[in-house]
């Protein structure tokens, strides 16, 4: 995900906007120990899928700024659905 990202950043236009939707890693402790324990046959079964990941802190690693950043669980699973929904412009870029 970090080379991704950093390619975003590269190609981002100043003036553009990266809108993104993940799942990734929950903020409630208990969670998270699933979301942790679960990852490596999620990744096997579902194509490499992470749901583990600290979406929003990436994002910002990358050199991106998020200039929203909504969190919610879906239906089902928590463990399967904690949502990071979000936009990003490169800094100076707005």
């Amino acid at each position: 995900m970090d080379r991704a990202l950093a390619e975003i950043r590269r190609v981002l236009r100043p003036a553009g906007a990266f809108h993104f939707m993940e799942h990734g890693l929950s903020p409630d402790e208990a969670v998270a120990r699933w979301q942790h324990r679960l990852s490596p046959l999620q990744r096997r079964v579902f194509g490499g899928c992470h749901i583990n990941r600290p979406v929003g802190r990436l994002v910002t690693e990358a050199g991106l700024e998020l200039t929203r950043l909504d969190n919610y669980y879906l239906n089902g699973p928590r463990a399967f659905g904690y949502m990071f929904d979000g936009v990003a412009t490169k800094p100076g870029g707005r």
